[in-house]
């Protein structure tokens, strides 16, 4: 929550005061029906006490006075709340390289349990799709809020091949029908590439020239490096290279993403889950000034009828 007037808060330091007054007058008061010395004749000739009911309209003015400070703080409340939808392409290298075990178990298998943490954080409405690539791209599934087959689709990958990076990017584009995106008057579903590489791509188009039709899309493309940065983990008795981070930040901040880097397991999944608030969820700011100052005029009212009905005066 967020206050912008913040001195008004001051105000409600004299609510206790109020409270300690009126009990400290009501003590006083039955301090002074003690005094009589006939007790019995007092309640004779007095009316039934109101009991309880004597405390209702103080205790909706103060009630209502400390709505009515409140609301002048101006007091704006944040709201996690799921996007109404959103499209969210997971593109995933499965290079030979990707079989490198300095990510436990591999870095595949991480990728892969990583991504199901993903898919399991967004909202049901969300429409996700899988592509992997290595030495060209493949669309393992198109965009559909069956996440359950998306996670199918992602436990049959395995490694294989060399990496293809521009090729994957311009197959996860197409899957976002980008024409429709940049047409005029169309409201497009928020959507986001989300790309995991363990390399340098070395096959199929330049990653670099698939960004400008991305950012003319207004698609964000996030992108995570996996592996070791020097490049000293081995496949097969020979090392692989290390990741390209130059060219993943390059497309990232291009599109408005971000590049994230993960040298373990726990890394990649909490990148995966920051994702996922990032795409699936919205915070929408609710103001709180109006009904809370309604509700403190609505309760001082009340309290003040509630008196004048049963007691005839004012608290």
């Amino acid at each position: 929550m967020i206050i912008y007037q913040p001195a008004f808060l001051l105000g409600l330091l004299a609510i206790p005061l109020l409270i300690a007054g009126y009990v400290l007058a009501q003590r006083r008061r039955r301090a002074y029906t003690v005094r009589f010395t006939n007790l019995e004749l007092l309640r004779s000739v007095l009316p039934r006490s109101p009991g309880i009911k004597r405390h209702l309209p103080p205790a909706m003015f103060v009630l209502g006075g400390a709505a009515l400070l409140f609301g002048l703080t101006l007091p704006v409340l944040n709201l996690e709340i799921a996007r109404n939808n959103a499209d969210v392409v997971l593109v995933i290298d499965v290079s030979g390289s990707m079989q490198a075990t300095d990510v436990s178990p591999t870095r595949l298998d991480a990728a892969k349990t990583s991504a199901t943490t993903l898919i399991d954080q967004l909202p049901a409405n969300d429409r996700i799709a899988l592509i992997s690539f290595s030495s060209t791209a493949t669309l393992r599934q198109g965009l559909t809020t069956d996440h359950g087959a998306v996670k199918a689709a992602l436990a049959g990958l395995r490694p294989g091949g060399g990496t293809a990076l521009g090729t994957a990017l311009s197959l996860a584009l197409s899957q976002l029908d980008p024409v429709a995106r940049t047409a005029s008057g169309v409201q497009p579903r928020p959507a986001m590439i989300v790309v995991l590489t363990d390399g340098v791509s070395n096959q199929g188009i330049d990653p670099l020239t698939v960004i400008p039709d991305i950012a003319a899309a207004k698609v964000r493309v996030q992108t995570i490096g996996i592996g070791l940065r020097n490049g000293s983990a081995t496949v097969g008795g020979e090392p692989v290279g290390g990741v390209d981070e130059a060219t993943l930040t390059a497309i990232a901040s291009a599109t408005g993403g971000k590049y994230y880097y993960a040298q373990a397991a726990g890394e990649l999944q909490n990148i995966y889950g920051t994702l996922a608030s990032q795409v699936g969820w919205q915070f929408q700011q609710v103001h709180l000034m109006v009904p809370l100052l309604i509700s403190g005029i609505c309760l001082v009212m009340l309290g003040a009828v509630v008196s004048l009905l049963w007691f005839r005066v004012l608290p």
